[in-house]
């Protein structure tokens, strides 16, 4: 009998703990809007590919430091945002109409390499989680 009331009462500690949804998962690697960070910062340097929005890391030096070499095209900037615009993919806030962008032959996460008038800038994909 004991151990039955131990089994039980163990089981119900192992049930109690496990509280992780699919749902929260999904909520927190949802990507972050346009509008969010445009909100905070309307200056702000960014671009939207594939529903992520990207953005310029110049400052970040853990991103400067990664040693990437330019891989693949992946995408053009095709228009630049206006307010009042609905943000979409090829779109961007700084970078020009034309500007080419490239995903480093090194995965290094959400980092993307782009080239534009004999330059080259890395921006960062924002993922909330």
């Amino acid at each position: 009998m004991r151990i039955l009331v131990f089994l039980l009462a163990g089981l119900l500690i192992l049930t109690g703990c496990n509280q992780f949804k699919v749902t929260d998962y999904e909520q927190s690697t949802a990507t972050v809007t346009a509008s969010e960070i445009l909100t905070n910062n309307p200056n702000a340097d960014i671009f939207q590919l594939e529903g992520t929005i990207y953005s310029n890391a110049s400052n970040i030096d853990w991103v400067q430091k990664q040693e990437l070499s330019i891989g693949t095209k992946i995408g053009t900037i095709t228009k630049q945002y206006k307010d009042g615009l609905t943000f979409e993919d090829g779109m961007a806030t700084k970078l020009p109409v034309g500007a080419e962008i490239f995903e480093p032959t090194e995965k290094k996460g959400l980092i993307l390499i782009v080239k534009f008038d004999n330059k080259e800038r890395r921006y960062l994909g924002l993922i909330e989680g």
